[in-house]
């Protein structure tokens, strides 16, 4: 069988609002259930922390996801990403 592949970002940053945080996993949790809905299935996922360029302290982290789906030629496109605002 062969497997079509997908990867999705989503970054969560330390000095967001706890609300700001809680918007961008309502976001994230969206986007994780609309991938499902087009068949793909979730994988392994990533947690990359994210330290300041001058500061070297953590700012947040990077969170990857990977789906897989199977190659038919009948799926569903991939949802679109949302854009980082």
């Amino acid at each position: 069988m062969a497997w079509e592949y997908r990867v999705f970002q989503m970054s969560v940053a330390d000095r967001w609002s706890a609300k700001r945080q809680t918007e961008e996993l309502e976001k994230f949790n969206s986007v994780l259930n609309d991938y499902g809905a087009a068949g793909w299935e979730l994988v392994g996922y990533e947690s990359v922390p994210l330290y300041g360029a001058f500061s070297n302290k953590l700012k947040g982290y990077a969170y990857l996801t990977f789906f897989k789906r199977p190659r038919d030629g009948t799926s569903e496109p991939a949802p679109p990403t949302p854009s980082p605002e």
